[in-house]
């Protein structure tokens, strides 16, 4: 078992020893360090929980949850699709998932994290080279895995899927945004982006639909990626998303808003809507930023996308070193837990209305007046949904389209009542 991982900060171009984390009893739990180097930068990545003080104790700030990890650390672990790779890949190498702590877990992810940080030492797993795996031969060996099959590539699904957040299959890769062009290693003309498989039983159209989704917000002025819908033939789709965590040859640093406050994503209601108000106006200290947290409660409501824990939710370090709210990511229609929110707006997580977004933006410092010109702009792009169905040349089943227009034209009379 790996005793101690250092932990380095490469954004933006720059490198340095960031902190260092050590594994004390048998039971690992963690000590985390800053180092002297830290110190010396002054560069506030967690201030919420881990701010830069001399002698802190973090130890009741480090959740089990988390594995005993500082923020900015957990964020750089895969959970759901990244982790079942990785213990998939453990299992094959003789070892027991189960036995493994967070510190092995890091040694496996190495520099292929997403974000800023890399870990070392890395499992030399790691080193070895990244064979360039054709777009749709990575959409039919996900479905193996999805299906508990063997895969002779296991190791580099793990190698470009191992490290991404969130419950579906997904791939780093690198892509041509004009000709659509993907490939597992980097090309001429292609950017990183992260593309996304439907899970097991889920239609293809689900690819489709969060395409929309994402082009939706930013129709309605939220800050959006470029993104892409892909038809890999034999009923195998995919959706492309580029990386706002990499900018050109630049690492860029994220911290999501889960990790951020230290809640546990997994327990629905863990935090609510007024949690990333709060958090947004702690870190940005901008109250254009806090706009932005309220406009994306708006558009989660009306559009009806109930997956909104706190690990969809992220802040992006500019190069400057003033953070902001990252684009919108892993948004989409979602029923939610139990048809609930995963996040409450003033208290409610179900049938959410004009009161309660107005007691939000309240929060949020927006007045009235610019409330009801957020819900209307969010309202009139929802009304367009059966209209922007078409321009997918049924991808998405007719069936689909009219349950989710139902839902939302539903969600626009609650917020607008």
């Amino acid at each position: 078992m790996v005793q101690k991982i250092n932990v380095y900060y490469e954004g933006w171009g720059e490198k340095f020893h960031w902190a260092t984390l050590g594994a004390v009893n048998a039971r690992s739990s963690i000590i985390f360090e800053y180092t002297d180097e830290a110190f010396a930068k002054g560069l506030e990545l967690s201030p919420y929980l881990f701010p830069l003080v001399k002698g802190r104790d973090f130890s009741k700030s480090l959740p089990r949850h988390q594995l005993g990890l500082p923020g900015p650390v957990y964020d750089s672990l895969p959970d759901g699709w990244g982790l079942l790779l990785m213990d998939k890949l453990f299992q094959k190498r003789g070892l027991d998932p189960a036995r493994l702590s967070a510190l092995d877990r890091l040694a496996y992810v190495g520099d292929s994290a997403l974000g800023a940080m890399t870990f070392a030492p890395a499992d030399s797993f790691m080193k070895q080279p990244q064979a360039d795996i054709p777009m749709a031969m990575l959409a039919q060996e996900v479905q193996q895995v999805l299906e508990d099959k063997d895969t002779a590539l296991l190791a580099q699904l793990a190698l470009v899927g191992g490290s991404p957040h969130g419950a579906r299959p997904k791939a780093l890769v690198y892509l041509n945004s004009e000709t659509h062009r993907a490939s597992t290693v980097p090309m001429e003309g292609a950017e990183p982006w992260l593309v996304k498989f439907p899970a097991m039983n889920e239609h293809s159209e689900v690819c489709a639909i969060e395409d929309l989704y994402v082009k939706s917000a930013s129709a309605c002025g939220l800050e959006a990626p470029p993104t892409v819908s892909l038809d890999l033939g034999q009923g195998l789709s995919a959706f492309g998303i580029k990386r706002f965590d990499r900018e050109g040859k630049y690492r860029v640093p994220v911290h999501t808003l889960a990790a951020f406050v230290g809640a546990d994503f997994r327990v629905a209601g863990s935090i609510g809507y007024i949690t990333l108000i709060q958090a947004t106006r702690f870190l940005t200290r901008d109250s254009r930023e806090v706009k932005k947290a309220f406009e994306r409660a708006v558009f989660n409501v009306i559009f009806n996308n109930r997956d909104d824990h706190g690990k969809n939710f992220s802040f992006r370090m500019g190069k400057d070193g003033h953070w902001k709210l990252a684009p919108v990511y892993d948004i989409t229609f979602n029923r939610g837990p139990g048809g609930y929110h995963q996040m409450d707006v003033a208290g409610e997580a179900s049938i959410i209305r004009l009161a309660h977004l107005h007691q939000l933006g309240k929060e949020a410092g927006v007045s009235k007046k610019e409330t009801m010109e957020i819900i209307s702009r969010v309202a009139q792009e929802a009304s367009l949904f059966s209209a922007r169905v078409q321009e997918y040349d049924g991808a998405i089943r007719r069936q689909t389209e009219q349950n989710i227009s139902r839902i939302l034209q539903e969600n626009i009379k609650a917020a607008t009542s």
